[in-house]
């Protein structure tokens, strides 16, 4: 069963008009939890408002901390078009709801907290702020590298400095994730910090530098493009 959802999915993403959502949806209740979570994987671009409930009951009651995870990171998708307004307010209230529960229960595996936060970053309520501070001063390389995530999808410039200062972090999963961030605030002021980076010793931490100057734009940004073009 894992090796036919495998398949499905990868055919999926090769192919727009292939649309196996049914079977993924029917594979949620499957007793194995690979199978769940492959299920999950393959609904990622679903936007039907009634796989929230689904999710929700699988972030909060699945006997696999991986199924909860990719429960919660899927629960994302959802969390934005609450923000773009696409959704009824009670979907809204339900995965603001289910997200934010997430992240308070201490009792939870900290990898399904940090995808929960990074879910519910768009939201950016005073709690989720509180959980981003939280995660940041962690300790935990995972849970900061989510902190920076979810800084970004906040969209508030607040959380410029925090940014900056760890696009000189000695690791290079945290100068992915403040580089990337950096694209998604769309501040010039980050240009120049930017800049270095892509040069980077890690090739993926230089990807995400030039994404982050496209998508923040200007002139020395496109100057230091047409560098990379040369490269």
């Amino acid at each position: 069963r894992l090796s036919i959802l495998e398949r499905l999915v990868d055919l999926a993403n090769q192919s727009a008009e292939l649309d196996f959502n049914e079977i993924f949806r029917q594979c949620l209740n499957d007793e194995d939890p690979e199978v769940r979570g492959k299920a999950i994987e393959g609904l990622w671009e679903d936007e039907d408002r009634a796989l929230i409930s689904v999710l929700c009951r699988l972030v909060g009651e699945d006997s696999s901390s991986k199924v909860r995870a990719a429960a919660a990171m899927a629960l994302g998708k959802f969390a934005m078009l609450a923000q773009e307004g696409k959704l009824l307010r009670k979907d809204s209230n339900k995965t603001r709801e289910c997200l934010l529960a997430t992240l308070q229960d201490d009792l939870e595996d900290l990898e399904v907290r940090r995808r929960a936060l990074e879910s519910a970053a768009v939201f950016d309520t005073n709690g989720v702020q509180e959980f981003i501070k939280w995660a940041y001063d962690s300790g935990d390389l995972g849970l900061k590298s989510s902190s920076l995530y979810a800084m970004g999808k906040t969209g508030e410039t607040y959380w410029l400095s925090y940014l900056l200062k760890e696009l000189k972090n000695p690791s290079p999963p945290l100068r992915y994730e403040a580089a990337n961030a950096c694209g998604e605030l769309e501040e010039e002021e980050a240009i120049h910090h930017l800049l270095p980076l892509t040069d980077d010793d890690d090739f993926e931490v230089q990807i995400s530098a030039i994404q982050a100057l496209g998508t923040i734009g200007g002139p020395l940004a496109k100057k230091a493009l047409r560098r990379c073009i040369k490269s």
